[in-house]
């Protein structure tokens, strides 16, 4: 863009672009639809005059999610692409369900009254290309995110596709897996039933407010029967009676500024004053901390850092961590 701007006032420069900001500094804007021109002026006129000018230069991503099952599969992967971005303004649009034309026309006006990416998982050719369709006709970006996995393996496997909505939600073995899993996992949580505690295949432990009930509830979703125990200070950790193959024990820790931080955010929630807490002073914290440390090393169990991890990226470093027992 410097090698551009280099020109200015000595050469005149005819610039087509769909980033707002490459044009910001142009003597003269054309805004054109459907190859006309609808409105023209400089960045700051437009700015103050054309909503759709306007709404255009907001560094803003709009992701519209058409699913014909719950739309989890796209919601997950529209978040971890947009997270590569720093800066960016990240708008969600989900339409779970979608298996009649009817349904798709509704979700048209959606797209229209805020244009962006549209990401779908339809197996219905049928519907996927009236959407197609739709999206060729007002110019917006399309990708049919199932088409070509589902077309790969069938190129590898030799076997057509069921193409059957939310096919992946069937009420199967697997299914009635995680809903047991879920159930364990909610019933031994905070070290509840600590008498049938060893029918988990993860028990993890830490002090208060290191993710422990999220992450488990996360592994229970995947179909693992995990449990939790807190660490509380000068109160001794239950005996975990059995010695199960296929059990894991696994510690969870954190930073002690990371856990005030935290436990200051919950107190505030209870209406408790942080500032005259010892759950919230750092240097009972910090000791707390260092104690349960001392405990993880003499016990031999793994332990994982929470600090800066997601409940997924911890529920991952736990699956290696089982995988290598």
């Amino acid at each position: 863009m410097n090698a551009i701007h280099d020109f200015t006032g000595k050469k005149t420069l005819i610039m087509i672009a769909h980033r707002i900001k490459t044009i910001q500094n142009c003597d003269e804007i054309f805004m054109m639809e459907k190859g006309q021109i609808v409105d023209k002026g400089t960045y700051k006129n437009l700015l103050e005059t054309s909503e759709q000018f306007k709404k255009m230069s907001n560094n803003k991503l709009v992701i519209h999610l058409i699913s014909d099952s719950t739309g989890e599969t796209l919601r997950s992967v529209g978040a971890a692409a947009a997270a590569q971005f720093e800066n960016l303004k990240y708008e969600e649009n989900v339409y779970p369900l979608i298996r009649s034309k009817k349904n798709l026309e509704r979700v048209f006006e959606k797209i229209k009254e805020s244009p962006g990416l549209v990401l779908c998982t339809l197996v219905d050719d049928e519907i996927s290309k009236m959407l197609e369709s739709f999206c060729d006709d007002n110019n917006i970006r399309y990708m049919p995110f199932m088409n070509n996995i589902v077309s790969l393996i069938e190129d590898e496997t030799g076997i057509k596709a069921t193409k059957m909505p939310g096919g992946q939600h069937k009420l199967n073995d697997e299914y009635f897996k995680r809903i047991e899993a879920l159930n364990f996992t909610l019933e031994h949580d905070d070290g509840q039933n600590i008498d049938t505690i060893t029918g988990a295949e993860i028990i993890l432990v830490g002090v208060s407010r290191t993710s422990k009930t999220p992450t488990c509830i996360y592994l229970a979703n995947q179909g693992i029967k995990a449990a939790n125990i807190p660490l509380v200070p000068n109160q001794e950790l239950p005996k975990l009676n059995g010695n199960k193959k296929n059990l894991s024990v696994i510690a969870l820790i954190t930073t002690p500024q990371n856990l005030v931080e935290v436990r200051k955010k919950r107190a505030i929630e209870l209406g408790l004053d942080p500032k005259k807490d010892e759950y919230t002073n750092i240097n009972s914290v910090t000791k707390e901390i260092n104690e349960a440390k001392k405990i993880f090393n003499k016990m031999g169990w793994p332990t994982i850092d929470t600090t800066r991890r997601s409940v997924e990226e911890t529920a991952a470093a736990i699956m290696s961590i089982r995988a290598q027992k």
